[in-house]
């Protein structure tokens, strides 16, 4: 018999038991979700302080 030589999908099975063994696989996973949203709530924050000021400014040069 002619042993057989494991499939790509196979392989990709045992690589991705062997990172989920790990113990900071989920940290690492939960990490990069929260610098994620971390940095969309920064870009959010920009967003309405800009227009915030934009309107201010139009508020002032048209009353002022």
């Amino acid at each position: 018999m002619v042993a057989q030589t494991p499939t790509n999908n196979q392989k990709t099975e045992m690589l991705q038991k062997a990172r989920a063994a790990l113990p900071l696989t989920r940290i690492r996973e939960r990490a990069f979700e929260g610098a994620f949203f971390s940095v969309a709530l920064i870009a959010m924050a920009g967003w309405v302080y800009f227009i915030t000021l934009l309107l201010v400014r139009l508020f002032l040069w048209f009353f002022g």
